[in-house]
C-alpha cells in the first residue's frame, strides 16, 4: 500500500530537503500524498501534484490542531518533524519547542490510525557540543550530558519514545550538525548563505575574507550535514524495519579543517583569503570562547554594500537576502575553540551508505542560491 507523509517546517531547510527527496526519488506508486505544514505561507523549489498544504501554527494545543488535520492527515503513515520555534531566552526556548513537538504529536496519534513512523529531527546539540568540548566524533550510544541551558531536545525525544510504548509504530531521532542546504526563500539558520554574503562583500571592498574565528577553531576539525543527505535518511531509517525505534547521526561522511575549506569555499565565490590567516588576539585556551572577528559588528554598516553589488550584477531582487544574513549565530559557533563532529558509523551499520564531499555540498549551497536569485552569479577565482 503507497505511503503518505506528513513534513513539518515545509519552509525550513530540513523539510525543503525531504519534500524535494521524496518529489524527485518517488513514484505516486510510493508515496500517493505528500501533506505539508508551516506557519507561514509555503512556498517550493518543486512542484508535485502529490503535494497538499496545510497551514498550522503548531504552538496551537492539540485540541485545535486536532480539527485542522483530521481530514488532510487521517491516512498519514510517515510524519517527519522539522519545526523549531527561536526564543532569545533558553528558558522560553526549551519550554517553547517542548510543547511545540508535543502539541503536534498528541494531534498526529489522534488523527492518524494508519501511522507507521514518526520521526523527529533533533541535532548535534543533544550532545552539548555548543556548550562546552565533548568527546569528538559523538556517538549516539553515550550517555547524555547535562547542560545548565537545559537541553528541550530530551524532552522531545523522551516524549516520542513514552508516547510509542505499547504501539505498532516506530520511531527515528535524526541528528545533524551543521546544515547546509537552501529553500526557496532566504532562511535564517543557514551558514552557506551567511559566507556566499560575507564573500561578496569582502571581494566587492577588495579586501581579504578573514575567517571570523580563533585560531584553535580554524586549526581544529569539523563537519557538515547537507539537507539532501538528511533527507535521504530521514526517509530511509522511517521505511526500513529493521532501522525502527533508533537515533541517528548524519553528516556528509568527511572531516576538514577550516583552515583549508575556508580558503577554497572564498575562491569559489570570487573572495581572497588564506590557509596562513593571521590572527591578532592571543591563542586562546580549550573551552573558552573567542572572536577575532565578530560578524554581527563587521554586518552593521555592510548592506548598503550589498546592495550596489546586486544592482552592479543585475540581480537587484537579491538585495532582500541581506536580511537573512545569520551573523550573530555564525559568531555563536566559530567563537567556539574545541572540535565538535558526529560520528556516522552506526547509520553505515545499519546499512546507509550516504556521502557527500563537504565542498561540494558548500559550493553546491552557493550555486542553488545564485540559481534561486539569492545572491548574483559567482566570478570564481583560481582555489587554493
Amino acid at each position: 500500500m503507497s505511503k503518505v507523509a506528513l513534513v513539518t517546517g515545509g519552509n525550513g531547510i530540513t523539510g525543503s530537503a525531504i519534500i524535494e527527496h521524496l518529489v524527485k526519488n518517488t513514484t505516486s506508486a510510493e508515496w500517493r500524498k505528500i501533506v505539508v505544514t508551516s506557519r507561514s505561507p509555503f512556498k517550493t523549489t518543486v512542484h508535485d501534484d502529490r503535494i497538499m498544504f496545510l497551514a498550522l501554527d503548531l504552538t496551537d494545543n492539540p485540541d485545535a490542531l486536532i480539527k485542522k488535520m483530521r481530514s488532510a492527515c487521517q491516512d498519514v503513515t510517515h510524519a517527519y518533524f522539522s519545526s523549531y520555534v527561536h526564543k532569545d531566552d533558553f528558558a522560553e526556548l526549551n519550554h517553547a519547542n517542548e510543547k511545540l513537538f508535543a502539541n503536534f504529536l498528541d494531534a498526529l496519534l489522534v488523527v492518524a490510525p494508519s501511522l507507521e513512523n514518526c520521526t523527529l529531527q533533533t541535532g548535534g546539540k543533544h550532545y552539548n557540543v555548543h556548550v562546552s568540548p565533548v568527546p569528538s566524533p559523538a556517538r549516539e550510544e553515550e550517555p547524555r550530558r547535562e547542560s545548565p541551558l537545559g537541553n528541550f531536545y530530551f524532552a522531545q525525544e523522551d516524549y516520542l519514545t513514552t508516547r510509542q510504548t505499547g504501539q505498532n509504530w516506530t520511531w527515528n531521532v535524526i541528528r545533524p550538525e551543521a546544515i547546509i542546504g537552501h529553500t526557496s526563500k532566504p532562511n535564517g539558520m543557514n551558514s552557506a548563505l551567511t559566507y556566499a554574503l560575507y564573500f561578496l562583500v569582502c571581494k566587492e571592498m577588495g579586501v581579504e575574507a578573514r575567517m571570523p574565528t580563533n585560531q584553535l577553531y580554524w586549526e581544529g576539525y569539523d563537519d557538515l550535514s547537507d539537507s539532501r543527505l538528511i533527507a535521504d535518511l530521514t526517509v530511509w531509517a522511517s521505511t526500513h524495519p529493521h532501522a525502527g525505534n533508533q537515533a541517528f547521526n548524519v553528516v556528509n561522511g568527511d572531516y576538514f579543517s577550516w583552515r583549508y575549506m575556508w580558503p577554497r569555499i572564498a575562491a569559489y565565490a570570487g573572495a581572497r583569503a588564506t590557509s596562513e590567516q593571521i590572527f591578532e588576539k592571543p591563542r586562546p585556551s580549550e573551552g573558552e570562547t573567542q572572536l577575532d572577528l565578530s560578524l554581527a559588528e563587521w554586518a552593521v554598516d555592510k548592506q548598503e554594500v550589498w546592495e550596489r553589488i546586486c544592482e552592479k550584477n543585475g540581480c537587484p531582487e537579491a538585495k532582500a537576502t541581506w536580511a537573512s544574513g545569520t551573523w550573530a549565530f555564525q559568531d555563536w559557533v566559530f567563537q567556539r575553540t574545541w572540535s565538535a563532529t558526529l560520528s556516522v558509523n552506526k547509520a553505515r551499520r545499519f546499512g546507509w551508505t550516504g556521502h557527500i564531499d563537504s565542498y561540494q555540498s558548500l559550493t553546491g549551497a552557493f550555486d542553488k542560491f545564485v540559481h534561486l536569485k539569492q545572491i548574483p552569479a559567482l566570478q570564481h577565482s583560481s582555489s587554493l
